[in-house]
């Protein structure tokens, strides 16, 4: 079986070689178009690394191997803040339009937890179907919006299909923070989530603070989900498939799981746009599709792998 030094030593290399051929491949570049290149390939880095981290975190939190923050609603609760900023005229990624985001991201979450948790337990199908719901209406919410406000809106739809590209300097630095900010929340709460493995009430009886804690990993997931989404909009199954890769390699521990994912996410997202340049060159369609082609039969799988717990 591959070990965890050799698989972090993969990662590196397929992160190094994406990174490369991402900046200098297809045609080779200079001037603007590296610099076109390079935000491109920071969005991507940040945004894998931000998607995997989040997923450990809720995959952890809802002891569910199907959570993921597209599939749980944060991704439509992110977009619809956008679309709600946007209706109440906020500057375009002012602070405030950020807090949308992060509100958006977070109130999602936590309403798929009051709507599958009934007295502090749930199910792993509660949960799922909570966050299809929940993820349904919100969509609805942002489609609803478009239709209404049809010719100022359109530019939120890139963020609905998720898509690479250029960011000014300041919102990538201020995602950057947003980023950053929830990977160290994740690793000061990765000591606590590894008590949950053992369940919630056992968890109790050694003194951890659950509701705190859930709201704790809900709030650190919204950052990591805000960041991601105004850098590259609502991407799927990152979050879903870049955990279970990395349990594979260096077992259950959060913040073992933590590092591996946002390495692993980052090569992910970055490769993912090297394949995507690759088959389409010179048109790209939006990564959001590609990731969705890969993550739905990895869903599937696992699911099935699991349907004695499900059914």
């Amino acid at each position: 079986m591959l070990g965890a030094k050799k698989f972090y030593f993969i990662i590196l290399v397929l992160l190094t070689a994406g990174i490369l051929i991402s900046l200098f491949g297809f045609g080779g570049a200079s001037g603007i178009i590296l610099e076109i290149r390079l935000s491109k390939v920071l969005n991507a880095l940040l945004c894998g690394a931000a998607l995997g981290t989040a997923g450990v975190m809720l995959q952890n939190l809802l002891r569910n191997p199907l959570a993921d923050p597209y599939i749980l609603g944060a991704s439509s609760g992110g977009t619809l803040g956008i679309v709600i900023a946007e209706i109440a005229g906020l500057a375009y990624f002012s602070l405030g339009f950020y807090a949308f985001i992060i509100a958006g991201a977070f109130f999602a979450s936590l309403l798929v937890c009051a709507l599958a948790y009934d007295k502090g337990r749930s199910s792993s199908v509660k949960v799922i179907l909570a966050g299809i719901a929940v993820n349904i209406f919100l969509s609805s919410l942002v489609m609803l919006a478009l239709f209404i406000y049809r010719q100022p809106y359109l530019s939120v739809l890139s963020f609905m299909l998720g898509a690479i590209g250029e960011r000014p300097v300041f919102v990538l630095i201020a995602s950057a923070v947003l980023i950053i900010a929830g990977f160290i929340f994740a690793l000061t709460l990765a000591r606590s989530a590894d008590i949950l493995a053992f369940g919630e009430h056992h968890a109790q009886t050694l003194g951890s603070d659950i509701k705190k804690l859930r709201y704790g990993v809900l709030f650190c997931a919204a950052l990591l989900v805000g960041g991601s989404i105004s850098l590259c909009g609502a991407i799927g199954f990152v979050g879903f498939i870049i955990p279970h890769i990395s349990r594979l390699f260096v077992g259950p521990k959060v913040k073992n799981l933590i590092t591996a994912s946002a390495l692993c996410g980052a090569a992910f997202l970055v490769n993912m746009e090297v394949i995507n340049r690759f088959i389409f060159y010179p048109r790209q369609v939006p990564i959001g599709i590609l990731c969705a082609l890969a993550g739905a039969p990895f869903f599937i799988w696992v699911l099935l792998k699991n349907k004695g717990e499900y059914f």
